[in-house]
């Protein structure tokens, strides 16, 4: 089991670490444990996840604050996919 303390101790989480700062894609921060989770899992099973592949992967996961264009541009950003995309819903 890993958890959120340790998500960084594996590449694909410090991948998605990084990118969650580099996308700045916190606000509240609520939901951010869960949202790294579920990105780290989905890298993990899929590394080069298309947007349809990250929206049913993350679709458990409810943001207040409404970042699920910055959510999945971080998510490609980790995977080294192209991003122009992402910032359309």
């Amino acid at each position: 089991v890993t958890t959120i303390e340790a998500i960084g101790a594996s590449k694909t989480g410090q991948a998605v670490q990084k990118a969650w700062l580099d996308v700045d894609v916190m606000q509240c921060g609520y939901c951010q444990a869960g949202q790294v989770m579920a990105a780290t899992a989905l890298l993990n099973t899929t590394p080069k996840p298309t947007d349809k592949q990250i929206d049913t992967a993350m679709q458990g996961n409810a943001c207040r604050c409404g970042t699920y264009v910055r959510i999945r541009e971080a998510i490609k950003t980790a995977a080294g996919v192209d991003t122009k995309d992402s910032r359309e819903v």
